[in-house]
């Protein structure tokens, strides 16, 4: 059976966010989801972060250097099997229910693409 949702982050160089974006991905109430987590080439220690996790639903996907964010993207694309698609940055976190709304959303209405809000939030 497919994942409902294929949640994609791009990684880059951000050890001190990828956890948060993760465990916001993995927490999610519509838990029929595959991460797909593509490292760009991270020269600090994001990768060895990401490695860190053992949930099944995480595919990860590394490329040897910086190739960019369309080409990871188009990378995490193919890789996808879920219903959906979304993104979500290495630097960002989603609400803990907000892949269920969205769906809830979209086949109550029978949409075929669906977008929401963003809250911006500074550091400290």
């Amino acid at each position: 059976m497919n994942p409902e949702v294929s949640v994609i982050i791009l990684a880059y160089n951000t050890e001190e966010y990828i956890t948060k974006a993760i465990k916001s991905a993995l927490e999610q109430t519509e838990n029929n989801i595959e991460l797909i987590i593509v490292d760009d080439g991270s020269k600090d220690k994001t990768l060895e972060i990401i490695k860190t996790f053992s949930d099944k639903r995480i595919k990860i996907l590394v490329n040897k250097k910086n190739l960019g964010q369309n080409f990871s993207t188009n990378l995490a694309i193919g890789k996808a099997q879920g219903n959906w698609i979304t993104r979500l940055d290495s630097d960002d976190w989603y609400a803990v229910d907000r892949l269920e709304k969205l769906l809830n959303i979209a086949y109550s209405q029978n949409l075929e693409m669906i977008a929401d809000d963003i809250y911006f939030i500074q550091d400290g």
